[in-house]
C-alpha cells in the first residue's frame, strides 16, 4: 500500500551508523484539532528530519512545519498563524506482523513509532506531534477583548462600549410591586 506518509528506508537500516536527510511536502492527516481549531486535513505539512540507522532501528529527529487556524476563542475572528514543532523519534522494525495489518501501527507513549516493513511511516508522528503543539489559548491577539456580553458587538473594534445600565434583578419584583400600585 503506498502513502505519502512512507519513505523506504531498506538501504538505511542494512547499514548501522549511516544516515539519511528526509524532506517530506505533504498532506495533513486528519484527527489534528477539531471543527473549531487545528491543522485542516489536507493542508500542507513539511517534515525535515535525519534519519540514523541504529541496530535495533531508526532514530528520527527534526521539525515538523503547518498551519494552525480556527477561530478566536474570545471573538471568534479568523486565526491562521504557523506551528512548528521539534520531535524525536525511535522507530524499531516490526518482524512479528505483516506491513498493512491493521496492528502494525501501534505507538508507544515514549515516541516509539514502529517501521512498516522496510518503510518510516510519519503519519502517525505527525499527527501526535502537531496535536500537542497546539496553542492552549486561541486568541487573534493578546490583548483580545472578546464580544461585548449583552449585545454581541466586537470590543476590539468600538471601545470604549457601554449600554444603559438597567434596573437591579434583585428589586425586579418591588419595582413591579411599585407599578400596581401607582395605576
Amino acid at each position: 500500500m503506498k502513502s505519502e506518509y512512507r519513505v523506504p528506508v531498506a538501504a538505511l537500516l542494512r547499514d548501522p551508523g549511516s544516515s539519511q536527510q528526509v524532506d517530506l511536502e505533504v498532506r495533513a492527516p486528519s484527527g489534528i484539532g477539531d471543527s473549531f481549531y487545528g491543522v485542516r486535513e489536507g493542508s500542507p505539512v513539511r517534515v525535515q528530519a535525519t534519519l540514523s540507522s541504529l541496530r535495533s532501528g531508526i532514530e528520527a529527529k527534526g521539525k515538523i512545519s503547518a498551519l494552525e487556524e480556527g477561530k478566536c476563542s474570545r471573538c471568534l475572528k479568523d486565526i491562521k498563524k504557523p506551528v512548528e514543532v521539534e520531535f524525536s523519534a525511535f522507530m524499531p522494525p516490526q518482524k512479528d506482523m505483516e506491513e498493512d495489518s491493521p496492528m502494525s501501527y501501534q505507538i508507544d507513549e515514549d515516541g516509539i513509532y514502529p517501521l512498516r516493513g522496510d518503510f518510516a511511516d510519519f503519519e502517525g508522528l505527525i499527527r501526535d506531534e502537531l496535536t500537542l503543539q497546539l496553542s492552549m489559548i486561541r486568541l487573534c491577539r493578546p490583548d483580545c477583548r472578546g464580544l461585548c456580553p449583552v449585545c454581541g458587538e466586537d470590543l476590539n473594534e468600538s471601545w470604549p462600549h457601554s449600554h444603559e445600565k438597567g434596573p437591579d434583578p434583585r428589586f425586579a419584583k418591588l419595582s413591579e410591586l411599585r407599578d400596581r400600585m401607582t395605576k
